[in-house]
């Protein structure tokens, strides 16, 4: 072997092979086969390698866009360009650091949110509710042994010394105790267990399903109102016993109880409203507002009947004396759905289809002293608490499903809970806590779609602690609360008036004091108001006939 044929050789031996003939193998390129016989022989490979241009002196596979450097198959481009993408018009500061690509569609994660710290739907189930709340309480607990605020930042270098318990001596044994998940918070975290089956149920055929509607009202002397069609029929708790009041010429749109729990207002779409004697089952006299469109709600104050219309006014009657209306106040946009004088009676609130909630001061003849617009649908559900006077409690509507609360001297909106449903009405009730030896403070809510439902709330927690799913086959129009506090009933557009005990009976409710870590019975409303107006006797011929 010459000498040139050994350079050859080795020259062969050390070339490498091109990275187009390994791996670049365009689409159009075809192995054909020969006919005969399958030998190696017979086969031949044809390539047609299309022409690479090289672009800025770069080969065309060192480039991004080339399939050698994709995992994915290739995208084809259209004809309209070169098809190659200059490695200079992207930036890559280093090879082994992958680089992030941001579009439209790349989801954000928000680092200062905590999944766990997300509440549970407004539909889902109380269990879920109470695995939230009891997560809640755990981070709670922690953070107070280790002497942490959970709404301050970690890192305090000052903190404040604890203070001492003033329930034991410093120096006791019983002050030597293991953690525990067990404090009086803990009894928050429980499920109230309540029949969910209705203990009476009466038929209720012609009840108008009508939302801004308010036909069903319940005395104080157990006696239950309730307006099918044009009568209105009274039912009593005590017997059991039905009896029919009246039978109206026109429709009634709103009855209410006075405070004597004898006389009983009715509203009608005329705008005229009749006082019926429930005890004689005679006519009173009638009070004509000329407005000339339906009376919504009512409220009682002694002799004070306060009526909301259709257009937005609201007429404050005193039905003692001839020229009844003795004020009109002009406010709302839309038709006032919802009224309820407070405990006391010097505020009076009212809810509107124009999703405002207004706080009235009765010793002004104005303006509201608060207007609230923090619902988006009509509020109907108003309730006042029977202890705290300055707290209130208002719902929204089918497109808001929310409530609030209420400082009603500050103003402060102090909580707010999703419900997930219509909120037609809201009752405050307690239940008896075997663990701190106190009531706690709950309130009731009757929603529409979806699950048509009677839901309890914890006021402190705000979380759901029971529920009663498909309490009617349709929505919930109306309901009231029973004089002891008890029982709650409800009607709906399936024509079906049922009883559900959702609540113990009243009691002394037991208040904490922050200095002496002890349960006392004094109550702090924290209200400006001092003087309360003085309260009628019960019953009299104090309306005139």
């Amino acid at each position: 072997m010459d000498k040139n044929s050994q350079l050859s050789a080795k020259q062969s031996m050390l070339s490498l092979t091109s990275p187009t003939k390994l791996h670049v193998i365009p689409n159009e390129n075809k192995i054909t086969k020969r006919k005969g016989k399958s030998t190696l022989g017979n086969v031949t490979n044809t390539i047609n390698r299309p022409k690479l241009i090289a672009k800025n002196g770069i080969p065309p596979l060192l480039r991004r866009s080339s399939s050698f450097f994709r995992e994915e198959s290739p995208v084809h481009e259209p004809l309209s360009g070169t098809g190659y993408n200059s490695i200079d018009q992207e930036t890559n500061p280093d090879r082994f650091i992958p680089q992030v690509h941001h579009s439209q569609n790349t989801k954000c994660i928000d680092l200062e949110e905590d999944p766990e710290e997300i509440k549970p739907p407004p539909n889902a189930s109380p269990f879920k509710h109470l695995s939230a709340q009891t997560k809640k309480m755990f981070k709670q607990k922690v953070a107070n042994a280790c002497g942490l605020d959970m709404n301050q930042r970690i890192l305090q270098y000052m903190p404040l010394p604890p203070q001492p318990s003033l329930d034991r001596p410093i120096f006791s044994i019983g002050s030597r105790q293991t953690y525990k998940f067990d404090s009086k918070t803990n009894a928050l975290a429980k499920l109230r267990k309540i029949n969910t089956n209705p203990e009476r149920i009466l038929d209720a055929p012609g009840f108008q399903d009508d939302f801004y509607l308010n036909l069903l009202s319940w005395s104080k002397k157990n006696v239950l109102a309730i307006a099918l069609d044009n009568s209105i029929y009274l039912w009593d708790g005590e017997s059991g016993d039905v009896n029919l009041l009246v039978e109206l010429k026109a429709t009634c749109t709103s009855l209410t109880w006075s405070d004597d729990s004898c006389h009983i207002s009715i509203g009608k779409n005329d705008g005229n409203v009749e006082i019926w004697d429930a005890e004689t089952m005679t006519h009173v006299r009638t009070m004509r507002s000329g407005l000339g469109v339906r009376i919504g709600s009512q409220s009682w104050l002694d002799t004070l009947c306060v009526t909301g219309s259709k257009s937005g006014e609201i007429q404050i009657n005193d039905v003692r004396i001839k020229n009844h209306v003795v004020q009109t106040w002009e406010r709302h946009q839309g038709e006032v759905c919802g009224l309820s004088f407070r405990e006391d009676g010097i505020q009076l609130a009212s809810g509107a289809n124009d999703n405002t909630v207004m706080i009235w001061d009765t010793r002004q003849n104005n303006d509201p002293i608060w207007t609230k617009r923090n619902h988006k649908a009509a509020v109907k559900a108003i309730s006042w608490h029977p202890e705290i006077t300055n707290l209130l409690a208002t719902g929204g509507g089918s497109l808001d499903k929310h409530i609030h609360f209420w400082n009603t001297t500050t103003g402060n909106r102090l909580g707010t809970i999703d419900t997930g449903s219509q909120v037609s009405s809201l009752h405050w009730g307690q239940s008896y806590s075997k663990h701190s030896g106190c009531m706690d403070t709950e309130i009731v809510a009757t929603g529409g779609t979806p699950n048509n439902c009677i839901t309890i709330y914890n006021y402190e927690t705000k979380f759901k602690v029971a529920e009663i799913q498909q309490a009617h086959d349709s929505r919930i129009v109306s309901s009231q609360l029973s004089p002891d506090g008890t029982t709650i009933a409800s009607v709906g557009g399936d024509e079906n008036l049922k009883f559900y005990r959702v609540f113990e009976e009243r009691r002394k409710r037991k208040y904490l004091d922050d200095r002496t870590h002890r349960y006392t019975d004094k109550l702090d409303t924290k209200s400006h108001e001092n003087d309360e107006p003085q309260r009628s006797p019960s019953k009299g011929t104090y309306i005139i006939r």
